[in-house]
């Protein structure tokens, strides 16, 4: 298992909010074009409603793209109005994911950070792996799909 530094994680943390959620996201592919699969629904919980703005999330189906914002495979919203909010992807093929989230309460469509680069958004990884000094690997935070219908659930972290 290979264990990356915290400040390194936060910041490509950052850089996958940074933008990663442009008017006009679409939950295709990465080649515009839909495909065949089930619904994968990612539920948060320990949302802060107080905050208001919007729930991001993004879908990775391999190491290579994980946290990258330009290589998201799918992305959902929704507004961040409950102490559990749903992500759900629609049309996923059977495979390996992990899943990113913020909680973007201003709505700019970045993570909000520190002086010092650390997060001032809520965030949160797929299997709570984001609860370690170290960023997880794809494989931490990989879930298995079926390609036909999943729940699975995460805390979110401020």
């Amino acid at each position: 298992m290979k264990l990356r530094p915290a400040l390194p994680f936060l910041l490509a943390a950052i850089g996958l909010f940074a933008g990663a959620f442009a008017p006009g996201t679409s939950i295709d592919d990465a080649e515009g074009q839909a495909t065949e699969g089930g619904e994968l629904r990612w539920v948060l919980l320990g949302v802060d409603p107080d905050e208001g703005g919007s729930i991001r999330c993004a879908l990775y189906r391999n190491d290579r793209d994980w946290l990258n914002r330009a290589r998201a495979y799918r992305r959902s919203s929704a507004r961040a109005s409950r102490r559990q909010v749903a992500c759900v992807f629609r049309r996923v093929p059977a495979g390996t994911y992990a899943m990113a989230a913020l909680h973007d309460a201003d709505n700019d469509r970045e993570m909000d950070k520190s002086l010092i680069g650390l997060p001032q958004e809520g965030f949160a990884i797929s299997r709570d792996e984001h609860d370690r000094m170290s960023a997880p690997d794809f494989d931490q935070a990989a879930v298995q799909f079926d390609g036909n219908e999943a729940r699975f659930t995460s805390r979110m972290r401020y």
